[in-house]
């Protein structure tokens, strides 16, 4: 999954040992993470519960000030569907939050007994990333077609490589529903091309994906309308009967000619200006759905148990997430030089001036 630390982590507060998302996230509230042995390791059969066979520790205690825990309770409460668990009272005021499962059960008995030991803390469980302020999920999502995925991926900074094949808007096997987010995939070698990808497989029609990005950086809008390339699995709030109705696909086209295994992923490493059109195309279309990076998965997280899809290889994905999360926040936009003005003077006139400031 997108978050778990390995079964017994102990990390004090403010110390080390967290992901990125966790220290940018805390310092944004002037807070402080920490997690124990036995937090949250547990599988929970319950909705709103990713699955933890491996017994990932997935909880985190936030410490700061009563005025800045009680901030950071008031912004979990607008994302507590990307939350599996919340727990805070306010000891100055009362105030409660509690989630479960992505749901607000601050009003109900779920947490009644557990209320006074969260008074000195915000206590979260999470199997994905949460997501930074500044990048809030619409109030009711996007519905039909991303008609425009070229339009974005264009005004994207860094400036993308961005080609369209003719009538990409009329392609599709129908109307997507709501848009949970981005998967990413890999080709497995390096000849798919984006024609490719929309004609298909004799087994498998296309189109497989709605985007292409090849090695040197190029990304390929290929169809705006549902494409085959989830098929089945399972993720927390993604609906598991097809996640093709609800996720926009890209496909990232191998770069070596040898043979892609899980055994030999590892001995090449995505180009950069591949792996940074991957990172800005889904910056790029998380921004326009008003989503954080936490709506980007890779095929082997929904489909790794259900169909042994390991893909994109070589690419850890809680790594990706956070390279994604650096572009939403613009982090890789650098500011152009400013450009001197244009002296409208003459060869004379400017040579007066000149000497006009020396006498």
């Amino acid at each position: 999954m997108s978050y778990g630390l390995p079964r017994g982590t102990q990390i004090y507060y403010g110390n080390p040992g967290f992901p990125d998302w966790v220290y940018r996230l805390a310092d944004k509230f002037n807070l402080k993470a920490s997690t124990y042995p036995g937090h949250q390791e547990s599988h929970r059969n319950e909705a709103g519960f990713a699955p933890n066979f491996q017994n990932l520790n997935r909880g985190i205690d936030w410490v700061g000030s009563i005025a800045d825990m009680q901030a950071f309770a008031d912004y979990l409460s607008t994302v507590k569907d990307q939350l599996e668990q919340v727990i805070w009272e306010n000891p100055n005021t009362g105030q409660r939050l509690g989630v479960a499962g992505g749901r607000d059960v601050t009003h109900t008995n779920y947490y009644q007994a557990d209320y006074s030991g969260h008074r000195d803390h915000v206590h979260t469980r999470q199997s994905q990333p949460i997501p930074l302020p500044g990048v809030k999920p619409l109030a009711t999502g996007w519905t039909g077609d991303p008609t425009w995925l070229a339009d974005v991926l264009k005004a994207q900074k860094p400036a993308l490589k961005v080609r369209e094949l003719d009538s990409w808007k009329l392609y599709g096997h129908g109307d997507y529903k709501d848009l949970w987010g981005v998967m990413i995939h890999h080709t497995g070698n390096a000849r798919e091309t984006a024609e490719s990808i929309r004609r298909g497989r004799p087994d498998l029609p296309g189109p497989l994906s709605n985007l292409h990005i090849g090695p040197d950086g190029t990304v390929t809008v290929v169809a705006a309308g549902v494409c085959w390339h989830a098929g089945r699995g399972e993720y927390p709030g993604i609906p598991t009967n097809n996640a093709n109705w609800h996720l926009i696909g890209i496909e990232c086209a191998w770069p070596f000619d040898t043979s892609l295994t899980p055994a030999t992923q590892s001995r090449e490493r995505w180009p950069d200006p591949q792996i940074i059109a991957m990172r800005d195309s889904v910056a790029a279309i998380l921004k326009r759905l008003g989503f954080g990076a936490n709506r980007v998965i890779g095929h082997k997280e929904w489909a790794g148990r259900s169909q042994g899809k390991w893909d994109p290889g070589h690419l850890d994905m809680n790594w990706f997430r956070g390279e994604v999360t650096k572009a939403l926040n613009g982090d890789f936009v650098t500011e152009e030089p400013t450009k001197p003005e244009v002296s409208q003077m003459t060869d004379r006139e400017l040579l007066e001036a000149i000497y006009a400031r020396l006498a």
